[in-house]
């Protein structure tokens, strides 16, 4: 049945053609009636040339050739080749819009946090193009992490993917460099927003730029928020009315905190109290 065609052959006696095709050889599947003096013939695809040659110089006229089958449903799509495809490469360019990641909003109160999103999404494999996140836990635990955030989802329409992001009505985000409050050495430094600026061992002033709120793109650099902690050892020294040396000590620690190295001296004027301390200075990070 793939692999025939249906023949409308008319004239006086046209049963008598499927007798003439067969005795030239061509096998005739079928033979039925399509008005008066007129029948359809089924023959092989194949023949469909050689029926034409048989009957042309007989009394018989082979008015029209109709498919059947693979036959008929292989000739529709030769006939609407153009609209298939064109139908092909809508659905197809509907469904890739469904599946991909087109586009990523921001939105919320902590919209001002798009850079810092579009990278951790980035670093998770979400870019332009991508597939959507089929867990979305990891990125929402780095966000959260940002600072202030208290909330963030994920929600996902066409190719438009939108995360919310809130942060506290308490929440205080701060701009600009971590500038250093004092002189001291630097002894450690976490960054996880920004460019450090110094070296660990380094010694540095007060006001000194320890963390800038830019960062490298490409051959450029780009304004961030600063997610920093650097932590000085400073040298304090102080005088202080006090009964003892150890009374001295302590209200010394209460000002700078644990000291190293400490050192107590009696004058004139109370108790000198000299040693290294530990300062932090942070942005966005505790």
């Amino acid at each position: 049945m793939l692999r025939r065609t249906v023949l409308t052959v008319g004239g006086i006696g046209a049963y008598r053609a499927a007798d003439k095709l067969a005795k030239a050889g061509i096998c005739v599947f079928s033979v039925r009636e399509a008005r008066k003096n007129a029948v359809f013939v089924e023959v092989a695809s194949k023949d469909v040339k050689k029926v034409f040659a048989i009957l042309r110089g007989s009394c018989y006229n082979v008015e029209k050739v109709r498919f059947r089958g693979g036959e008929r449903l292989l000739a529709a799509v030769k006939r609407r080749a153009g609209a298939i495809v064109g139908a092909a490469l809508f659905f197809g360019t509907v469904w890739f819009a469904q599946t991909r990641v087109l586009r990523v909003d921001v939105t919320g109160n902590g919209a001002y946090y798009r850079d810092e999103v579009t990278e951790i999404l980035s670093r998770g494999g979400v870019t332009r193009y991508s597939s959507f996140p089929q867990d979305a836990s990891a990125l929402t635990a780095e966000i959260l992490a940002l600072p202030g955030v208290s909330f963030c989802a994920f929600a996902r329409s066409g190719g438009i993917l939108t995360v919310e992001v809130r942060v506290s009505d308490d929440a205080e985000t701060h701009v600009g460099p971590l500038l250093s409050p004092c002189a001291g050495k630097v002894e450690e430094a976490v960054v996880l927003r920004g460019t450090l600026k110094v070296e660990v061992g380094e010694e540095v002033e007060a006001g000194r730029t320890l963390v800038d709120c830019t960062e490298a793109v490409g051959e450029g650099t780009r304004s961030v928020i600063v997610i920093a902690r650097v932590r000085l050892s400073s040298a304090v020294r102080g005088v202080y009315a006090a009964v003892s040396g150890e009374e001295a000590l302590r209200a010394a620690e209460i000002e700078y905190g644990e000291l190293r190295d400490a050192r107590v001296e009696k004058t004139d004027t109370g108790w000198l109290v000299e040693g290294v301390a530990s300062v932090t200075a942070a942005m966005n990070l505790v």
